[in-house]
């Protein structure tokens, strides 16, 4: 019976619990020159001042290759802004550029979680994993030195989906509550 007790306890434990999916992006999909803008909604993620470049069309694949397939992403003008629907963490992708890059984390009251910056001025012709080990990220910038300095390919991360627990039952609390009373009464009797 004890046992019985602890498993209720514990499933009613688990009703708040964290949920976390990994999410990866490779922007095959998407037509040359498109604007990534919420293109990948449906992956709870949002683009600003993105747009696609396919290899042998807009994209020189010679200096910038993608790391996989023919599409990646690069920066419109502008620092590419990428907004999570949900809490992001482990974020990584692939990158060619030309200049420095800066990322910068932002939470969801939009204050700074970290930055980084590449060592490298340019890895032309070659592609460069980069990982962000910040947690809790609403939104994160990826800025070149210079525009249109970079690309960008298989976009990971894992966002973190915190379930609301359900208000119970008045039936299912008068039925644990009674499940309680019974148990401590045999538990009781039996010791």
């Amino acid at each position: 019976m004890k046992k019985l007790y602890v498993l209720l306890m514990l499933s009613l434990i688990m009703f708040g619990a964290t949920q976390a999916n990994a999410v990866t992006i490779d922007f095959e999909n998407m037509p040359d020159l498109t604007p990534v803008n919420n293109f990948y909604s449906s992956f709870g993620v949002n683009f600003q001042n993105a747009v696609s470049l396919t290899a042998g069309l807009s994209l020189n694949e010679f200096d910038y290759p993608p790391s996989s397939g023919l599409v990646a992403i690069g920066d419109d003008n502008a620092p590419i802004t990428i907004y999570f629907d949900n809490l992001a963490s482990n974020i990584f992708a692939n990158f060619t550029y030309s200049s420095l890059l800066t990322f910068s984390a932002f939470d969801a009251n939009s204050h700074l979680v970290g930055t980084f910056t590449n060592n490298q001025l340019s890895n032309l012709g070659t592609t460069q994993l980069i990982s962000l080990t910040f947690s809790d990220i609403k939104s994160l910038e990826i800025a070149g030195s210079v525009n249109n300095s970079f690309i960008m390919d298989n976009f990971n991360f894992t966002e973190s989906r915190v379930s609301q627990v359900p208000e119970p039952s008045t039936f299912f609390l008068l039925g644990a509550g009674l499940f309680g009373i019974i148990g401590y009464r045999k538990y009781r009797i039996i010791s």
